[in-house]
């Protein structure tokens, strides 16, 4: 059996990698990609979550890495150079096949699994998905021509429903994660709305809100489990400040 959880790791990975093959040489084929990448891969997933449906740790299990697949495909679908396309493939495969290692280490083989690595990944791929599908509405409210106010509520409750899952991973309290991840979305609905107002591009604005992101999420962390600090909150504004200079002095200003 433990074989079989290990193979199903591996297939993981190689069921993701198929879906970005698809999509850069086959986009007629989204059905097939959707079927490999929403069905084939989830139930994977599900054998190594023991199919516990019943509780929570469950869900939240798995909605990570389907929602880093979803804002990874969700943004391909407005790229437009191969070496960009190639890289986030790349770098999703690699994150989904981490994570489901260590899903694996954790459920199936204990004495493997190293403390705190799925609070981290879990804060990892969130940030990612948050950067991924937030250009994603960032290009598509460009191309649609929508009001502000139509992706700044999707992107609100995106934070909400991500918050909640790191902070839960992370051992905090359903009931105080619940209060933070509220707050979390009306916040970055408001930031989602003034990066929008920048003359840069959908992919700079969308990196300044995952940093904004990290920042929230940071600080809440550290204000549940009470380690809060002078000095914790000097370092996360130090990281955030130096990442938010990097990513808007570098961007292309229209």
């Amino acid at each position: 059996m433990i074989i079989l959880h290990r193979i199903s790791t591996f297939l993981i990975a190689l069921l993701t990698a198929v879906v970005f093959v698809i999509l850069i040489y086959w986009p007629d084929q989204l059905l097939l990609a959707a079927i490999i990448g929403f069905v084939m891969t989830p139930l994977l997933f599900v054998r190594l979550l023991k199919w516990e449906v019943k509780r929570f740790v469950f869900w939240v299990f798995l909605a990570l890495p389907l929602l880093l697949l979803f804002s990874s495909v969700f943004f391909f679908f407005f790229l437009e150079g191969e070496v960009i396309k190639y890289a986030v493939g790349i770098i999703v495969t690699l994150c989904i096949w981490i994570y489901a290692e260590s899903v694996f280490a954790f459920y199936h083989l204990p004495s493997t699994y190293q403390a705190y690595t799925l609070e981290y990944l879990s804060l990892t791929l969130s940030l990612l998905s948050a950067f991924f599908f937030a250009s994603g509405m960032y290009a598509m409210g460009l191309f649609l021509q929508l009001s502000l106010w139509v992706p700044a509520i999707i992107m609100g409750l995106f934070s909400f429903f991500s918050s909640m899952m790191v902070l839960w991973v992370s051992k905090i309290s359903l009931q105080r994660a619940l209060r933070f991840s509220i707050i979390c979305g009306i916040c970055l609905a408001q930031t989602y709305i003034v990066l929008s107002l920048l003359p840069t591009s959908f992919v700079s604005n969308a990196a300044g809100f995952a940093v904004i992101l990290y920042l929230f999420l940071g600080l809440s962390r550290a204000q549940a489990l009470e380690k809060l600090s002078k000095k914790v909150i000097l370092r996360y504004l130090a990281i955030a400040s130096a990442m938010l200079l990097m990513i808007f002095l570098t961007a292309r200003w229209i």
